[in-house]
C-alpha cells in the first residue's frame, strides 16, 4: 500500500518519532511525508533513509496552501491517509476528504490536557475533533491506554479506537558497558558513586520542582549520589532551574548536560532512570531506558506503570517525599548482588512487550482494516 503521513511539523517530539521508526522499520508498504510547517530534526533523518517528504509551509494556514495540500494528496493517490497531532488531524483529514480520499487514520498522543500548560484554542480544536471523528477518519490510533480512556471522556468515536503502543529496536537499544564507563568517564565521577538522571525538555508538565524537593530530603540522609538533567533547556541559561538547585542546595550533587541525542550511551550510563511528571502518555525514555538495562523510578502516570511494571518503583505523581524515598530504595539496592537481576528484568519487560517488529505489525492490521472498511456515505 502507498501512505501518506500528514503530520504538523517534524521538529523533535513523540509523534515524530514513532513517525520515523515506522518509515525506517516497516518494508511492507511505501511511505511519502507531509509536513503542514516546515522541516527540523527528523525532515533529514527521514531524508537520509529515502523517504519523499513535501513540507507545505502553512505557518499560517493559508486558503492557497490548504488548496495545494488537497492537490498534492489527489496527485499522490494514497491508498490510506495517516495524520499525526491536532493540526495534522484536523488540516490533514479534511484536505484528504476534498481530494476524494475515505481511508484515513488519525493518530493521537496525548493523554490528559492539564489547564494552565495547553493553550485555549488547542482545547477548542480537540473537543472540535471529537465530534468530527464520527465523520472524518474510519480508524483512530492511540499510542496509551491512558490516551485511550481520556478519547472515550472527550466523546471521540469508542469503536474507531485502536491502541498501538510504541516499538523500540532492542538491536541498539541494549546493554553496554563500554557506553556505560564512558558517560562516566566524560563526567569524571567515581566509579561506585550512583548516578541517577532525568532525561526530559524543562516544562511545568515534567514537574522538576518535584525531582528537586526530592532530592534534597535524600541529600539531608547524608546519601552520597549524583543526579544529572538532560534535555531542552536543561542547561546553566535556565534561571529558574539554577535557582532551585541554589535553594535547596544540590550544587554538588546535580549536573545540568542539555540536550544530548545519544539515547542509548546516555540511558546505558544511569544506574538510574528517573520520570517525575506530573502528566504523560507513553513516555519514550522509560522503555528506552529499560531497554539498555537501566531499572526507573517514575510516577504513576499515563502508561508509566504499564510499562514498569514489577520491574522498577511506582510512586503518586506530585509526592516529593514518596518519590524521595523509591529513589533511596533504589540507589542502596545499585551496589548489591541483586542489581543485575533487576537489571536482567526490565530488559526482558520491554523485548516482550514492546519490540518494534510488534508495533509495525499493529499498525499494518490497523492500514489494513481501514482500507478494506466502508464508510456510509
Amino acid at each position: 500500500m502507498k501512505i501518506i503521513h500528514i503530520i504538523t511539523g517534524l521538529k523533535d517530539g513523540g509523534a515524530e518519532n514513532i513517525l520515523y521508526k515506522i518509515c525506517k522499520y516497516d518494508i511492507s508498504n511505501e511511505h511519502i511525508v507531509i509536513s503542514l510547517t516546515n522541516g527540523d530534526k527528523y525532515f533529514s533523518l527521514l531524508k537520509k533513509l529515502g523517504i519523499k517528504i513535501y513540507c507545505m509551509n502553512m505557518t499560517s494556514y493559508s486558503v492557497f496552501k490548504f488548496f495545494d495540500l488537497v492537490k498534492l494528496i489527489r496527485f499522490l493517490k494514497p491508498n490510506v491517509v495517516q495524520t499525526w497531532l491536532i493540526h495534522g488531524d484536523f488540516v490533514g483529514s479534511i484536505a484528504a476528504r476534498l481530494a476524494g480520499m475515505r481511508n484515513i487514520v488519525w493518530n493521537i498522543v496525548y493523554s490528559k490536557l492539564e489547564i494552565g500548560s495547553v493553550r485555549l484554542r488547542t482545547i477548542l480544536l480537540i473537543k472540535l475533533l471529537a465530534r468530527l471523528s464520527y465523520l472524518l477518519p474510519k480508524l483512530i490510533i492511540v499510542v496509551s491506554k491512558s490516551s485511550k480512556v481520556n478519547c472515550e471522556k472527550l466523546r471521540y468515536s469508542k469503536k474507531k479506537l485502536r491502541l498501538v503502543s510504541s516499538g523500540y529496536d532492542l538491536s541498539l537499544l541494549k546493554p553496554n558497558k563500554k557506553q556505560k564507563l564512558y558517560f562516566r568517564k566524560k563526567l569524571k565521577i567515581k566509579k561506585s558513586l550512583p548516578l541517577i538522571g532525568i532525561v526530559a525538555r524543562y516544562h511545568q508538565i515534567k514537574d522538576h520542582t518535584n525531582l528537586f524537593k526530592a532530592l534534597s530530603i535524600i541529600k539531608f540522609k547524608n546519601i552520597d549520589f549524583l543526579c544529572v538533567l538532560i534535555g531542552s533547556d536543561m542547561n546553566k541559561k535556565n534561571k529558574f532551574v539554577i535557582r532551585e538547585i541554589k535553594k535547596l542546595q544540590l550544587n554538588n550533587h546535580v549536573k545540568l548536560l542539555g540536550k544530548k541525542n545519544d539515547i542509548p550511551q546516555v540511558m546505558n550510563g544511569l544506574d538510574i532512570n528517573i520520570l517525575c511528571s506530573k502528566s504523560e502518555g507513553f513516555p519514550n525514555v522509560i522503555p528506552e531506558a529499560m531497554a539498555c538495562g537501566t531499572p526507573c523510578v517514575v510516577t504513576d502516570v499515563g502508561d508509566c506503570a504499564l510499562i514498569v511494571g514489577n520491574s522498577g518503583w511506582i510512586v503518586p505523581p506530585k509526592n516529593p517525599y514518596k518519590l524521595a524515598k523509591a529513589i533511596e530504595q533504589a540507589i542502596i539496592e545499585v551496589n548489591k548482588k541483586n542489581w543485575q537481576k533487576r537489571c536482567n528484568l526490565v530488559r526482558q519487560r520491554i523485548k516482550k512487550k514492546f519490540d518494534i517488529s510488534k508495533m509495525i505489525l499493529t499498525y499494518n492490521k490497523t492500514w489494513g482494516e481501514a482500507y478494506n472498511l466502508k464508510l456510509p456515505k
